[in-house]
């Protein structure tokens, strides 16, 4: 009685794609026999695959969770602030200026190579970038600025004085413009910005 050896792709998971896994099939030639593999493909052979007998394999007995932050904005009123102005930048068709306003309003840095050169030499002349050994930052006053309100709206402080002599929205409307160096755009910026919950002097929440 001939027996029909037992096949299974030699792969780690059950598949049908023979490029995970070279074409190889684990299979059993005799009853109650070890499993072999063979290669089915033609195209490689066994000394291309590469083996591990699990002696180099570091045994874990616990693993502990990986704490990701990924910017939820229902409890950080600053973080849904910067959700919106993202937004808005966006749907103004200001891409380039919506890709670096998170990390420049979180701590000040500038993400390299997005702004075109002339707009930052722009935002250099006016002080609200300058240049640093670890690249483009917010200049002094806008950082002491961006860190106020961000205080101002996560509950950490009632000093409006330290946010300076604009409103929240109009602040927030004259940043985007001027990283798109477009002055002009600021009041239609800033319309938006309320329209969304942006005011003068903090978020409208929605009930």
């Amino acid at each position: 009685m001939s027996v029909k050896p037992m096949r299974s792709p030699a792969s780690e998971f059950p598949n049908d794609n023979a490029a995970l896994h070279f074409g190889a099939v684990w299979v059993v030639n005799e009853p109650c026999g070890g499993w072999q593999m063979e290669v089915e493909s033609g195209e490689h052979d066994t000394d291309d695959l590469e083996y591990d007998d699990g002696a180099d394999i570091e045994v874990v007995d616990e693993l502990e969770p990986i704490d990701f932050e990924l910017g939820a904005t229902d409890d950080d009123p600053f973080a849904a602030f910067v959700s919106t102005l993202v937004e808005v930048a966006t749907q103004a068709g200001c891409e380039k200026a919506a890709a670096i306003l998170p990390a420049l309003l979180d701590d000040g840095c500038v993400v390299p190579g997005i702004l075109p050169s002339s707009v930052t030499q722009a935002l250099l002349s006016t002080g609200l970038l300058v240049s640093s050994p670890a690249g483009l930052v917010g200049g002094e006053g806008f950082r002491r600025t961006a860190s106020a309100w961000r205080a101002v709206l996560r509950g950490d402080s009632e000093d409006f004085s330290a946010c300076g002599s604009r409103m929240l929205d109009e602040w927030a409307a004259e940043l985007v413009a001027a990283l798109v160096a477009s002055p002009t755009k600021a009041e239609q910026l800033r319309r938006q910005l309320r329209t969304r919950g942006i005011a003068a002097f903090g978020l409208v929440l929605a009930a």
